[in-house]
């Protein structure tokens, strides 16, 4: 585990090309944190948790792209056994408050955290509420077509040719 970081805002997800829906969850941390006068700090993994379809950006890709569009620094928790099976309450004590020194939480609404997904942002209120920080829960992003941008849909998109779909929920060029 690493050292404590100073009081700031954090952002949670794994964020795999962090797309236009990441993007949208940043714009609200970088919010909270002009509000509260803290810095912006992104949780992430340095592998997707129990995915097992392609990954659509490298962890050094990422972390560039989550500073590009917002983040003043990158957390990266190894998704290791420990990790794996950790529960949800463990997992915002021991790492969102006691690492991150979380003093506001952002997330997306469709957010799954702890053993196996079981916790979501219904549970995440009430911890944040018992720790006494404040959650922002961003609702989900659609394109003007109302399909929904996931970093499953992009995916999909990749693995049907459909690169002009997937360049337009990232809302950049591929690999850009």
């Amino acid at each position: 585990m690493e050292e404590k970081h100073a009081p700031c805002v954090v952002c949670l997800g794994f964020f795999d090309g962090v797309h236009l829906a990441h993007q949208a969850l940043l714009r609200a941390a970088r919010a909270e944190g002009e509000r509260l006068h803290l810095p912006v700090c992104v949780h992430t993994f340095d592998r997707a948790p129990g995915q097992k379809e392609f990954e659509l950006t490298t962890l050094e890709e990422r972390e560039a792209l989550l500073k590009r569009y917002g983040a003043d620094k990158v957390s990266v928790s190894v998704f290791n056994d420990e990790m794996r099976h950790m529960r949800g309450d463990a997992f915002f004590r021991d790492v969102v408050l006691g690492q991150l020194n979380a003093r506001h939480v952002v997330c997306g609404d469709d957010h799954r955290f702890g053993y196996k997904g079981a916790w979501g942002v219904n549970e995440l209120q009430a911890l944040c509420d018992e720790a006494g920080i404040g959650l922002t829960v961003v609702p989900q992003v659609s394109l003007p077509d109302g399909q929904r941008v996931s970093s499953t849909a992009i995916r999909k998109a990749l693995q049907e040719g459909n690169t002009e779909l997937a360049e337009r929920m990232l809302g950049r060029r591929i690999r850009d």
